[in-house]
């Protein structure tokens, strides 16, 4: 599968291709190395006006891993009326310094949107690669928002934000020989933009097995020049580099990556609350349909990236965000020093319910728990009937480490930390065989349950129906000695509920369609990042080792209808070293 990206306007690419920079990224994981950033001389601009910051050399010291800061920078911003960010000033299509003096490219936009959401200035600060994290914790700047790749070796130095943009090292190949995907790197010779390139491509073929012939071009424009020369095979590069290259035609833009690398923001190391703020704006952004024209803008007429959609209202405001940062114990000492993880978010009844899908739920969250535990090398002590806000309760009590299972709901960021989403759960539809239901559309003035989750149950048959008649009901037995009775004609809830009906009764019958599938996460306490990184480093790598799928499979899978399948479950995978982290597998050697 590829990405075929489509054309614009000629004289909007001849604009780009003036205005791209050259400059690539390095590996974050690194010490960062001498920029040589050009000295730009803007014109006056409107209000506000970049500040330029003059470059310095750091030296070993000043990348020493901070420690957590004790007040976040939210409360500066709100002081001063306005958010300082650091940017590059040449490094387009993400950031760079217009002759006039204006900052513009797609961070600069999507943090203009976000201060405007907040009511405050945006004042850009000119930032190296070199200088951002030494400006970043000496206060000079709030954020960044200077293309840093979230990777798991910058973690010790930063808080991200959610993903802003798809990152990563990508290949570019003629369009004739697209079909063949990254398998055409075995056989030909590659061209590197960069150094940095170059080793991505050295990473992949160890980690493919075939040794590759790369050739390193100093520019993204000499390496594409030489893939319409046919003197190299293909062109690997960072993504957005390779963008505007391959709207030529004769060029594609696979989808797969060498090496994911995707960008967000970063705020001081600890600084929560500005982190979880920013994590609320960009969902707010997100939900309101307004990141598309801003990617689009940026990114030579392409459609954005898909990110997922969190659902819920929001339980705060810029205005009343929590800005305390708390000094509670962290738990992530408690698991370096090999105490038992408590668990809530498990139900443990003594006996289940014949459709009471939360057995399934806590048999296949025991089981990710219990692979995560023994990766830490460490007990775990499970809390009984604390689902839901029972053990979020837990949790906010400090009685609790981690709460498993929760829909990753906005109404959650500012009280919680949320992981990577570790399974999906969505709705189906159930109803008497011989009743003619196709689809959620065809409740409109029939009576129905909308069974648990009934908030989402309920609102998906109001919203695809003029004229509903809806009944919530909160047991499981009681919605399906309901429809055996016939006082309804169908019954909306939990898939998994309705799969258990459906296999325990040949009258019942269930619609083909899945609806509203939701990603679900486990709830860990705000103040302690090092636990969330070490959580989600975790989720990562079960998945790309195959752990997750098997369990999903074997706790879900013999419940689907006959051949359906699991959906693939969509999480990034940072790359770099965790070793800081100092827990079992991931503890330096």
């Amino acid at each position: 599968m590829r990405i075929r990206q489509t054309c614009v306007l000629a004289a909007v690419l001849i604009l780009v291709t003036g205005l791209l920079g050259t400059g690539c990224a390095p590996a974050a994981a690194e010490p960062e190395e001498i920029d040589d950033e050009p000295t730009l001389t803007p014109t006056p601009a409107a209000s506000p006006t970049p500040t330029r910051t003059p470059v310095a050399v750091t030296d070993g010291d000043e990348l020493a891993v901070p420690p957590l800061v004790t007040t976040s920078a939210l409360e500066a911003i709100r002081d001063r009326g306005a958010v300082r960010v650091g940017v590059l000033y040449n490094y387009l299509p993400l950031a760079g310094l217009a002759d006039n003096g204006e900052v513009h490219g797609y961070e600069a936009a999507l943090m203009r949107k976000i201060a405007e959401r907040w009511g405050v200035e945006v004042e850009f600060v000119q930032v190296t690669r070199q200088t951002r994290l030494p400006m970043l914790n000496s206060g000079e700047v709030d954020l960044l928002a200077a293309a840093v790749p979230h990777t798991r070796d910058m973690e010790q130095f930063v808080e991200f934000s959610n993903t802003t943009f798809l990152g990563g090292y990508a290949a570019m190949v003629r369009s004739d020989t697209a079909e063949q995907g990254l398998a055409l790197l075995t056989n030909g010779a590659i061209g590197a933009v960069g150094q940095d390139s170059a080793d991505a491509v050295m990473a992949y073929a160890e980690q493919e097995g075939f040794e590759p012939a790369v050739q390193v071009f100093g520019t993204d424009e000499e390496a594409a020049q030489a893939l319409a020369d046919v003197r190299v095979n293909s062109v690997i590069g960072r993504r957005e580099q390779l963008m505007l290259h391959a709207q030529s035609e004769g060029m594609d833009l696979l989808s797969e990556y060498i090496r994911e690398e995707p960008y967000a923001f970063a705020v001081r190391r600890g600084d929560v609350a500005l982190r979880d703020l920013l994590d609320l704006t960009l969902q707010d952004i997100i939900a309101a349909g307004e990141l598309g024209a801003i990617f689009s803008t940026a990114f030579y007429g392409q459609p954005a990236d898909v990110f997922p959609e969190r659902l819920g209202e929001p339980s705060f405001t810029f205005e009343n965000f929590p800005a305390e940062l708390s000094d509670a114990p962290a738990v992530i000492d408690r698991i370096r020093e090999g105490a038992a993880l408590r668990v809530a978010g498990l139900q443990l009844a003594e006996q289940y319910g014949p459709f009471d899908s939360q057995s399934v739920y806590d048999g296949y969250n025991r089981a990710v728990i219990n692979e995560m535990a023994r990766r830490w090398e460490v007990p775990v002590e499970e809390i009984p009937q604390s689902v839901g806000q029972a053990g979020l309760d837990r949790l906010a009590a400090g009685e609790a480490d981690i709460v498993v299972g929760l829909r990753s709901d906005r109404s959650l960021v500012g009280r919680v930390a949320l992981s990577e989403p570790y399974f999906t759960r969505g709705l189906r539809v159930i109803h008497m065989e011989d009743v003619a239901i196709r689809n959620v559309l065809d409740l409109e003035l029939k009576p129905a349950i909308a069974a648990p989750p009934v908030d989402e149950s309920q609102d998906i048959i109001e919203d695809n129906n003029q004229l509903p008649r809806v009944t919530a009901v909160e047991s499981f037995d009681e919605a399906y000695e309901t429809l055996r009775t016939r006082a309804v004609y169908a019954i909306v809830g939990d898939e998994y509920a309705l799969l258990m009906m459906a296999e325990q009764d040949e009258e019942m019958a269930l619609v083909d369609e899945r609806y509203r599938p939701r990603e679900h996460a486990m709830a860990l306490p705000r103040h302690d990042p090092d636990f969330l990184a070490l959580v989600n480093f975790t989720l990562q790598d079960m998945l790309a080792d195959g752990t997750l799928d098997e369990l999903r499979e074997q706790y879900f899978g013999p419940l689907l209808p006959d051949e359906a399948e699991l959906d693939e479950l969509e999480m990034e995978i940072w790359p770099g070293d965790a070793s800081f982290l100092g827990v079992g597998a991931y503890a330096g050697q």
